[in-house]
């Protein structure tokens, strides 16, 4: 099982990273929107090998010079401590990769999910979590001789609806139990051309 979850925001102060890499930067800004009960935390990438690479490749190579090849992601989730027994999150994701030279090749994810936790008393404790994902996948081609163009665009969505439950037997003894039920629609394939 990975269990993959994102940072909460500072409930406490402002604050600010970032960093300046050889392939790609990121930057993130976290804080409170009421101190110590509701904050949110925002953080993004991209590379830029393509932007640094594109004179090099226009100029030895004149057919590469609209080339792509970088990533993007974007990060947010807001958490909010409703009272002792509530909790809620929401997050989402975005993000792409993309890849061209004389053809398109790209695909990315995005996604939504709202999480809340409640403690009915010392004993059982309710985590419900909701998500929407669309995963899409895309590739063209263009003939620049008569401005013919070929596009293909695929999805995956999912809709997910999780109640898990932690009940406190005793001190030795811990039983989970929940259900989820999940939506596919499946988008095999859509062209197009022009």
């Amino acid at each position: 099982v990975l269990d993959i979850r994102m940072k909460e925001g500072n409930s406490k102060k402002m604050e600010v990273n970032g960093g300046i890499g050889s392939i790609f930067s990121r930057l993130s800004i976290e804080a409170p929107i009421f101190k110590d009960k509701a904050s949110f935390i925002v953080a993004g990438r991209r590379s830029y090998i393509d932007v640094l690479a594109k004179p090099i490749l226009a100029q030895k190579q004149p057919s590469l010079k609209d080339a792509k090849f970088y990533f993007y992601d974007l990060t947010a989730k807001l958490n909010w401590r409703i009272n002792d027994k509530n909790t809620v999150f929401a997050s989402g994701y975005l993000g792409r990769d993309v890849f061209g030279a004389g053809f398109t090749f790209n695909w990315g994810n995005t996604t939504g999910t709202v999480r809340w936790n409640h403690i009915f008393n010392s004993k059982l404790f309710m985590n419900l979590n909701t998500f929407y994902s669309n995963y899409q996948y895309q590739l063209g081609f263009k003939n620049e001789g008569n401005d013919q163009k070929f596009e293909w665009k695929s999805n995956i969505i999912n809709y997910s609806f999780k109640p898990d439950f932690t009940y406190y037997l005793n001190s030795k003894n811990t039983i989970k139990f929940g259900a989820q039920g999940i939506l596919y629609t499946f988008k095999p394939g859509e062209a197009i051309i022009t």
